[in-house]
């Protein structure tokens, strides 16, 4: 069962590997070197995260200390979560209030598209690889559940990555939607614009926010935005940052 799990990994990590290495490219053209390390340097710590997190999972379930059903649940639980979330998003944005301006797909959507498409295609393998296993028959109703949990888990994963990459940036009267969240402007702090590119402006949060494992922003703003962004930006970051 382990060496199945580790072969699972190896795979996932084929996968993965290109995206980050497509991921890198595209940022290093669109907002610039020393942003593209910083991007890639948290992909990569999210990814070991995960997959510390992956093995304890599947340690604790084979041992039973998740009891029984344990890894299972996490699997339907996971992707019960991310049907809520995605449903409930023209509620959350509706809750940002009046729309300023739609500034459109942005390069990290572009990102999170190419994640999502990989993932999906790993996802459409485990999805035959378990079909392959039903038909050749199983022993009970529990493992029946333990092959269907997974490409349930990989299908809601890439969903998520899927509409994260075709969402778009849009700053509204009390914060921006960003990657199927809202923050809100009391959250942000300061913000520059890239001197070496115009187009890219950085954002840095007042706190570290639990969404974005990082402190700051760094998005590419077409042109014929630039100066509506620039407006919207300064007016309420300037008013959040008065005391």
């Amino acid at each position: 069962m382990l060496g199945s799990f580790f072969t699972e990994l190896i795979l996932l990590l084929i996968v993965i590997l290109p995206a980050m290495a497509i991921a890198y490219a595209i940022s290093y053209r669109t907002i610039g070197r020393q942003a593209a390390q910083r991007r890639l340097g948290r992909t990569a710590l999210f990814i070991l995260l995960a997959f510390f997190v992956s093995f304890g999972l599947h340690f604790l379930g084979k041992h039973g200390f998740l009891g029984k059903y344990g890894s299972i649940s996490f699997n339907f639980l996971f992707a019960a979560f991310v049907v809520l979330w995605l449903l409930s998003w023209n509620w959350r944005k509706k809750k940002a209030g009046a729309l300023l301006l739609d500034a459109g797909e942005f390069s990290r959507s572009k990102l999170m598209l190419w994640v999502g498409v990989l993932e999906a295609l790993f996802a459409v393998f485990n999805t035959w690889s378990a079909i392959n296993k039903i038909s050749t028959g199983l022993g009970n109703d529990t493992e029946l559940l333990e092959v269907i949990a997974q490409p349930v888990f990989l299908w809601s994963l890439a969903i998520y990555f899927l509409l994260m990459g075709l969402s778009r940036l849009e700053f509204r009267e009390n914060g921006i939607c960003y990657g199927l969240s809202v923050v809100k402007w009391e959250k942000l702090g300061s913000y520059r614009w890239n001197q070496e590119k115009p187009n890219i402006v950085t954002i840095n949060f007042k706190q570290l926010h639990y969404r974005f494992l990082t402190g700051f922003w760094s998005l590419r703003i077409p042109s014929a935005h630039r100066d509506a962004v620039k407006q919207i930006l300064a007016e309420h970051l300037i008013m959040t940052d008065v005391k």
